[in-house]
C-alpha cells in the first residue's frame, strides 16, 4: 500500500509514524514533510493541490491522509474525490466549520448546539460601539477566518477589546481571516478536546486530551499554536461524555445530514467544561489536533489506515477502536520568541538515543525540522513534540521531561508544567 500524507508539523509526523505500523505499507510519500518525517518516508514538494492530484495518480497513491486545515479549506478533498483517489477529510463547504468561525457560530445556533452567545461584526465601527456598550468582560474576539490558532482574544476590559480590534480590523493583523470578527461571551471553566472518527452519519469517540494553548506556565501569556498536551483528560468523565454525546454530537449530525455537509474525517470539539460538567462548544476543527494527535495517536492500538479505509466507505458502524490504558504527555520544544519572532538554523543536539527511548515508549515528532547530513536543524517556531507514554500521568510526565533534559538547541523553550491541571486533580 502507498500512502500520502499532506503537512509538515508534528501532527503529521505522529501521523506518519502511526501509518508506517501498517503490515502491508509499501511506501509513504509526505507533502512536504519535515526533518523527521524524512527518516519514515519519502519527503516531495509540491507547489499545487493539482500538482499533488497527479503525483498521486503517477505514483499509484492508495490513499491520502490531510494533516492541516489550510488544504482542507482550500478543497482539497474535493479534487481528489473528483480523481477517484481516496482522501481523509471533510469536502470545502464542510471545512467552512473550522475556516470560518461565522459559519460555525450560526451552524451551532441553528441546531441548538451548546456554545457561548455571540455577535457578528462586518465593521469596526459597530463592534467598538458594541464593546463600549457592553457592561460585563472579559469578552471573546474572534477573527473569522484560519489564523494559526492565533486569531483567538480574551480581553478584560474595554481598552484591551478595542485595542485587539483595532489590530485586527483596522490594522489588518490577519489579512482577510479578519475581515469579520465573531464577539462573544467569556465561558469561564477548563477546556478539553474531544476527537470523533466521523463518516458521514455514524461516528466513534477518540480519547480525551488537554491542549496547552498559552506560551507560558499556568497557563498566561499568548495563544500559540500548542505548547503541549496530555491524554486522557479527566475532567471529560464518563457522564461529561455522555453530555457531549447527546448535546452536541447528536444536533451535529442533524445539522450535517440537513446541510448535505460531505464529511469522511475527524471531528475536533474544542470544549469548555463548566463547574457542573457541562460542556459548551469554543470551536470545531475539521482534522485532528496538534498537538492533541501526538498524544492520542500512541494510545490507540487500531491501525490508522483501516480507520482511514473505514470512513472512506462509510462502514465505520463495523469499525472497533482499540485503546491502551496508558497516559500519554507531550511537551513541545520551541524556539525563542515564539509565537512572535523567532530565529532559525539552530543545531539540536542530543538525538542519539532516539531509538532507545522510542523503545521505552518515549517518542520525538519533528514539526519545525529539517535534516542535513546526519543532524537536524530547526526552521519553524515549534521546533519538536516530546511524547511518553506512561502506566500513569505522573510517570509520564517524569519520562518526557527526562529526555527533555538531555535535548538542546540554541534558544530553546518549554513549559515545565504540562498537565498541570490533572496532576494537581490527581494529588488532591
Amino acid at each position: 500500500m502507498k500512502i500520502m500524507v499532506i503537512g509538515s508539523g508534528g501532527r503529521e509526523h505522529c501521523l506518519a509514524w502511526k501509518i508506517a505500523q501498517n503490515p502491508s505499507m509499501e511506501k509513504i510519500f509526505c507533502v512536504p514533510g519535515n526533518g523527521g518525517m524524512s527518516e519514515i518516508g519519502e519527503c516531495v514538494t509540491l507547489h499545487s493541490h493539482s500538482e499533488m492530484v497527479t503525483f498521486a495518480q503517477e505514483k499509484g497513491v492508495d490513499f491520502v491522509f490531510v494533516g492541516p486545515e489550510g488544504p482542507l479549506a482550500m478543497g482539497i478533498v474535493d479534487l481528489f474525490k473528483e480523481a477517484g483517489i481516496p482522501i481523509l477529510g471533510p469536502d470545502r463547504k464542510a471545512s467552512l466549520l473550522e475556516a470560518s468561525k461565522v459559519f460555525a457560530k450560526r451552524f451551532m445556533a441553528c441546531y441548538g448546539i451548546p456554545t457561548a452567545p455571540f455577535r457578528i461584526f462586518e465593521r469596526y465601527e459597530e463592534a467598538a460601539d458594541f464593546l463600549r456598550r457592553r457592561e460585563d468582560y472579559p469578552v471573546v474576539v474572534k477573527v473569522d477566518g484560519l489564523a494559526g490558532g492565533k486569531g483567538v482574544y480574551i480581553l478584560n476590559d474595554l481598552d484591551e477589546a478595542l485595542d485587539a480590534l483595532s489590530e485586527i480590523m483596522v490594522h489588518g493583523k490577519f489579512g482577510e481571516a479578519g475581515r469579520r470578527v465573531v464577539v462573544e461571551d467569556f465561558v469561564s471553566g477548563e477546556e478539553a478536546t474531544v476527537m470523533l472518527a466521523f463518516d458521514g452519519k455514524d461516528y466513534l469517540f477518540l480519547p480525551s486530551s488537554q491542549d496547552h494553548k498559552r506560551v507560558g506556565e499556568s497557563d498566561v501569556g499568548p495563544n500559540t499554536g500548542g505548547m503541549g498536551a496530555y491524554s486522557p483528560a479527566p475532567l471529560v468523565t464518563p457522564q461529561v461524555e455522555d453530555r457531549i454525546e447527546r448535546k452536541i454530537v447528536h444536533p451535529f449530525l442533524e445539522g450535517a445530514m440537513k446541510e448535505e455537509l460531505w464529511y469522511r474525517g475527524i471531528l475536533y470539539l474544542g470544549l469548555m467544561i463548566d463547574e457542573y460538567g457541562e460542556p459548551y462548544v469554543l470551536e470545531f476543527n475539521v482534522r485532528l489536533g496538534d498537538p492533541e494527535a501526538q498524544v492520542v495517536l500512541p494510545r490507540i492500538q487500531s491501525d490508522w489506515v483501516e480507520l482511514g479505509l473505514a470512513l472512506w466507505n462509510g462502514n465505520l458502524r463495523d469499525f472497533r477502536l482499540q485503546v491502551n490504558n496508558q497516559s500519554c504527555l507531550s511537551v513541545v520544544l520551541v524556539s525563542q520568541g515564539y509565537p512572535g519572532h523567532y530565529e532559525t538554523g539552530k543545531k539540536i543536539e542530543g538525538l542519539e538515543k532516539r531509538t532507545e527511548w522510542e523503545r521505552e515508549g518515549i517518542f520525538l515528532f519533528h514539526a519545525g525540522t529539517e535534516k542535513r547530513g546526519d543532524h537536524f536543524y530547526t526552521t519553524g517556531g515549534r521546533v519538536m513534540n516530546v511524547c511518553a507514554l506512561g502506566n500513569s500521568l505522573e510517570e509520564a510526565y517524569d519520562k518526557a521531561y527526562r529526555v527533555i533534559s538531555h535535548l538542546s538547541f540554541e534558544g530553546i523553550y518549554y513549559r515545565k508544567d504540562i498537565g498541570f491541571r490533572a496532576l494537581r486533580r490527581n494529588s488532591r
